[in-house]
Order: C-alpha cells, then sequence, then structure tokens
C-alpha cells in the first residue's frame, strides 16, 4: 500500500469510527428506550465496557509486536499507572455522564478545551513554560466556549439553553477536564522516563487499570445487574452497546497506527476535522438546533491551533517590517548626529 493510500485509510478509519462512536455514546445516553422512554444511565458500566475493550486490543497489538517478550507494563511502576488511572477515569466518567444534561455539541466544544487545564497541569507539575502560539490558542479555545455557550438558536428544538440543568452538565465536563489536567502531565511524564513505550503500552495500561477501577465501582453498587435488567427489557440497546464498544477501540488503533507511521501533525489535522464531523453528525441525526454564532464558536474551538499559528506568524511578519522600515531612520539619525 502506498503512503498516500495508506493516510486515506487511517484517516478515514479514525473519522468513521469516532463519528459512529459519538452517535451511539449519545444515543446511549440522551435518549430513551421502550414506550415509557426509560433512560440508560449506567455510565460507570459504559467506562468498564469501554475500557475492557480497549484493553483487549491494546494487548493483542503488543503480542503481536513483540511475542511472548512482551512486557505490558513497559517497565513502567504500577503505582504511576494507577495515578494516571484514576484522572482517567474521572474525566470518561464525567464526560459520559454529562451527556444526560447537555447535548453532544456543546460537550464537544467544552471537551475541547482540553489544553486548558493540560497546560496548567503541565505549568504546576513539570514547571514548563509554552509557547506564544500555545497561549493564543487557549485564548481563542475560550472565546470560542463563549460563543457558542452566550449564543442562541434563532429556531425551536433540542437546542442549548443556559437553565441549571445545562450548568449541572457544564459542571461535569468542567470536572472532566480538572481531570484530564491531573493525568494529562503526569502521562507525559512516564513517556520522558520511558522512552521505549509504545503507544499500546499507554492504550493497554490506561484502560486496564481504569477498567479495575470502574469494575470496583459497579460490583457494590448492583449496576451489573441493573444493566443486565435493563437489556432484557429493552434488547435492542445491544447495538448501541456493540457499536460504542467497538469503535471506540478501534478508533485508538487507527489513531495510534495514524501517530506512528505520520506524526503528531497529522493527527491533530485528523481529529481536528474529526471534532467538526461529529459535531455535524449529531446536528444531522438527533434534530439539533444552532445558531449562526455557535457554528463560528464550533469553528474557532475545531480550528484554535491552527488560527494561534497564524497570528504568530502575522504578529512576527509585522514585528520585522517595522523593524527593516525603522532601520534607514536609524541610520539616517545616526549619520545627521555624526556629521553635526
Amino acid at each position: 500500500m502506498s503512503s498516500t493510500a495508506k493516510l486515506v485509510f487511517l484517516g478515514a478509519g479514525v473519522q468513521v469510527s469516532f463519528i459512529l462512536f459519538g452517535l451511539a455514546q449519545e444515543s446511549l445516553t440522551s435518549t430513551g428506550f421502550g414506550e415509557d422512554g426509560e433512560s440508560f444511565h449506567y455510565t460507570s458500566f459504559l467506562v468498564l465496557l469501554q475500557s475492557a475493550g480497549n484493553a483487549l486490543v491494546a494487548l493483542v497489538m503488543l503480542l503481536a509486536m513483540y511475542g511472548s517478550k512482551a512486557d505490558v507494563t513497559g517497565g513502567v511502576p504500577v503505582q504511576d499507572w494507577l495515578k494516571v488511572a484514576i484522572g482517567y477515569l474521572g474525566a470518561h466518567k464525567c464526560g459520559l455522564e454529562a451527556l444526560r444534561f447537555i447535548i453532544f455539541p456543546l460537550q464537544v466544544v467544552f471537551k475541547s478545551c482540553k489544553p486548558i487545564p493540560v497546560m496548567l497541569g503541565e505549568m504546576l507539575v513539570a514547571r514548563e513554560k509554552h509557547s506564544l502560539k500555545k497561549k493564543l490558542s487557549v485564548l481563542l479555545l475560550v472565546a470560542g466556549v463563549a460563543a457558542f455557550t452566550l449564543a442562541k438558536p434563532s429556531k425551536k428544538g433540542e437546542s442549548f439553553h443556559l437553565d441549571s440543568k445545562t450548568m449541572w452538565g457544564l459542571t461535569l465536563v468542567s470536572i472532566g477536564l480538572v481531570c484530564d489536567g491531573f493525568y494529562g502531565p503526569f502521562q507525559n511524564k512516564i513517556v520522558k522516563q520511558h522512552s521505549d513505550l509504545s503507544s499500546y503500552h499507554l492504550m493497554f495500561n490506561l484502560n486496564f487499570w481504569q477498567g479495575l477501577f470502574a469494575f470496583a465501582s459497579v460490583l457494590p453498587t448492583g449496576e451489573l445487574q441493573e444493566v443486565a435488567s435493563f437489556v432484557v427489557k429493552h434488547p435492542s440497546i445491544w447495538k448501541q452497546i456493540a457499536v460504542f464498544s467497538a469503535t471506540m477501540a478501534m478508533g485508538n488503533v487507527f489513531i495510534f497506527q495514524l501517530q506512528r507511521e505520520f506524526g503528531a501533525l497529522t493527527v491533530t489535522k485528523v481529529t481536528t476535522a474529526r471534532k467538526l464531523l461529529s459535531v455535524l453528525s449529531s446536528v444531522v441525526f438527533f434534530g439539533h438546533k444552532m445558531a449562526a454564532l455557535q457554528w463560528v464558536g464550533v469553528l474557532v474551538v475545531c480550528f484554535s491551533n491552527q488560527l494561534s499559528g497564524a497570528l504568530v506568524s502575522a504578529l512576527k511578519l509585522e514585528g520585522d517590517k517595522k523593524k527593516v522600515d525603522g532601520e534607514p531612520n536609524g541610520k539616517a539619525a545616526n549619520g545627521k548626529a555624526k556629521a553635526s
């Protein structure tokens, strides 16, 4: 397979997998089942299911790459994986729970602010300094989310309204972002300390330990029994559950392979398009109504990295131009001073 064909295949795999995952996720968490419209609110079970699927796929890939010599922990102490997994669990649990209270497009836009808590975490944990481009990108994220949040759709329908229900949903997403800010820097620290780690080591360990935590949370609450009863009562839900689990696992495989073959920049471009397509898919399939300014907010959030890069380049060119324009005047002034 040529390089171009491989890029198209992997990029399409990411788009299709995560669009289907987003639709299944929204269908499971925000729609009613049966004549009474019973909701499926078992988000800890969904985290467990997601973790099991991802860990299984990652384990298969590790065994395929390293055979019987595969060290699934990658030489990283278990306590380090546990620290990351706790934050990872919180981010996923809160993200899924939030969909019971807010529409999927709003969740996508708000979760795109992940670089903000991660950047703050890097500043506090790793004492890192950030470039002007990254700071501008964060400001654009805030502006885009503000535009989406404050704008109101002009049509009636399933839309965004800043009521108590929405505020609770946004609070859950915010807690999830704090969890991102906690586990992101710790994950980066593990990668720096263990340079021989593969993406599948990360995928396996984050999901395996997250799965154990999720299992520990559903076991004493009887959630597994409640899910079983729900499935018996509404057997049609199996389709969404299967799509939810399979597409998340396959999407991660496509992303990790894409990063391995073409680098982080390509992954960023593909995932940017994925966010936009996910919002479009949600609007089409679930009938959400969005104002023009909200679409502007979506575009600003999705392309904040590219926009910040363009702004930095423009500022640099303007600075260079002023410097060049100022040089002759400066030289002339110096010449007059010497002549006098």
